[in-house]
């Protein structure tokens, strides 16, 4: 638990670090002055050691894992990148170089500490949830067939509409831009494949954990239970359906009674 809270505490300093150095250096840009690196420097350490001491009166946790405090900070960062964006806009010519110089793209660097906050937080939790219960079933599983068919299916037609994309930035002289673009296709396109590999899935008497976010039973809308898939369905708006693969998996009548006996009450 103080390894853990010292990483939050980490994490909550960088983050502050990484978003207010780059605004300060953009102010300084505006007054004039002669080096923003410097209030870049000055403001991210004050801001970075006040998130660090501040951090440790919050419950990190709490925040980290509640979906209207957690979006905010996650969505924050991505104004730099915006940034970057229009300066591309207004200067076609620059290059990925200088681009990468900017403290505008430190600033969207933010955003990996603050998934890494949503992340941890969200396992820590599923794991304290999961030791106070009583496992029934623990096993590694992947999206069903379905899912997964519609997975690749959309990586191969946004791949194809980007690609077409930046070919035409390319021909038009907007080489900058294509390879700004290009690395960010390239590291979604990464994350949504890693997304769709093995989860791991343990199911509970207070509830399941699909790939460390823990579901209650109370939280559970729906389910179905066929011989080859599980398909989840949590309550609320912004909550993922899971369709699991039960190919290697328990039983599908065993665990079709357990979700009967536990998600029906």
């Amino acid at each position: 638990m103080r390894y853990t809270r010292s990483l939050y505490r980490s994490l909550v300093g960088t983050y502050c670090t990484l978003v207010v150095g780059p605004f300060a250096a953009a102010l300084a840009g505006v007054a004039g002055l002669p080096d923003p690196w410097i209030s870049l420097a000055v403001a991210g350490l004050v801001a970075g050691g006040l998130g660090y001491w501040v951090s440790d009166r919050l419950d990190v946790e709490r925040l980290a894992t509640s979906l209207p405090l957690a979006v905010p900070p996650v969505v924050l960062p991505l104004g730099y990148l915006v940034w970057l964006i229009a300066l591309l806009a207004h200067n076609p010519g620059i290059s990925p170089l200088t681009l990468l110089g900017r403290p505008a793209t430190l600033g969207v660097l933010a955003v990996g500490p603050a998934v890494a906050l949503v992340e941890l937080g969200t396992r820590s939790v599923t794991v304290s949830r999961i030791e106070a219960a009583t496992v029934l079933y623990s096993f590694r599983t992947r999206p069903d067939k379905r899912e997964r068919r519609i997975t690749y299916g959309a990586l191969a037609v946004g791949l194809g509409a980007v690609a077409g994309l930046l070919g035409v930035l390319v021909l038009s002289g907007q080489a900058s831009i294509a390879a700004v673009l290009g690395l960010l296709v390239v590291v979604s396109l990464a994350l949504a494949v890693l997304r769709s590999d093995d989860r791991t899935v343990v199911v509970t008497d207070a509830g399941l954990a699909v790939d460390g976010a823990f579901t209650g039973w109370e939280d559970v809308d729906s389910f179905t239970v066929a011989e080859d898939s599980l398909v989840i369905r949590p309550r609320g708006w912004f909550t993922d359906v899971y369709r699991l693969d039960l190919s290697s998996g328990p039983d599908p009548d065993q665990l079709r009674s357990t979700f009967e006996s536990h998600a029906s009450r």
